[in-house]
């Protein structure tokens, strides 16, 4: 076992992947034993003659087709001449600026009437009446918090729940502390698959235009990879569209090779072209 057959695995996973898999030396030594392994079989194979029984050749062929097929993308990727993007990059920066802000601070807390331990029509009875009682005496909302919220981490936090507009959040929830916009304001009953919740602003601070040189590298890359990518499916869908003679009965013979089950449909269809018997 070398480097070089290391590196061909590894050509196999995403590159954004390998620092976090190769950073196990458990995992270093799974992957070494069980690479040793299947060249170990595979070695018997061949020595059993396996290797030369046409079904084997054919899985090898469709397979050693898959790696080159991916290894001419890769290339065709790293050939293609790119344009400078510099002036499309300002261009995009210019016609969409707002996908260019640091979103500003969301805090809110909440208070949580959880569907497993109620129906769901009494979780949101109780919920609609805890709002009503914050809504009648917004300065007790954290006394409200303790005694109603069913959330498990009401002990660590008291409901408070930061970045409320984040992607950690299910969007319903993300989405109705987002549409509040003066602290103490408290949102209409919200459902998520946790339960019900009541929200009310804590605190809210004005999104961040970004300036083009911050995201200047973040949008060329962008565009970069639009580029390629479609540059690429552009010529695979060249070699897809391309005429292909098939044999239609070959085609057509593949469902009953490989098990292939009727529909309810296509039995009644037939039957229905089936010959009737003559009087």
């Amino acid at each position: 076992m070398t480097l070089a057959d290391i590196d061909a695995f590894a050509q196999r996973m995403d590159e954004k992947q390998r620092p976090g898999f190769f950073d196990s030396p458990k995992r270093l030594e799974s992957l070494i034993t069980n690479l040793l392994t299947q060249r170990q079989l595979a070695a018997e194979a061949e020595k059993a003659g396996l290797d030369k029984d046409p079904s084997v050749q054919a899985q090898i062929r469709l397979a050693s087709e898959d790696i080159l097929g991916k290894a001419r993308m890769d290339a065709m990727r790293g050939e293609l001449k790119l344009p400078d993007f510099t002036k499309l990059a300002r261009e995009e920066y210019l016609g969409h600026k707002e996908k260019y802000v640091k979103a500003g601070e969301l805090d809110v807390k909440h208070i949580l009437i959880a569907t497993d331990k109620h129906s769901d029509e009494e979780a949101k009875a109780l919920a609609e009446k805890v709002r009503a009682e914050a809504l009648a005496h917004p300065d007790q909302f954290d006394a409200l918090v303790e005694k109603y919220s069913e959330d498990p981490s009401k002990a660590q936090n008291h409901g408070l729940m930061t970045e409320a507009n984040g992607k950690r959040y299910v969007a319903a929830f993300s989405s109705a502390a987002s549409a509040l916009k003066v602290p103490g304001e408290i949102s209409p009953v919200v459902k998520t698959k946790f339960g019900y919740h009541v929200i009310e602003l804590v605190k809210r601070t004005s999104d961040e235009p970004l300036k083009f040189e911050a995201v200047r590298d973040q949008i060329t890359e962008q565009l970069r990879s639009t580029y390629v990518d479609k540059a690429v499916k552009q010529h695979v869908d060249e070699l897809r569209n391309q005429h292909m003679d098939a044999n239609a009965d070959a085609v057509a013979s593949l469902r009953d090779r490989y098990g292939s089950v009727p529909t309810p449909s296509e039995v009644e269809a037939s039957a229905q072209d089936a010959p009737k018997p003559q009087p």
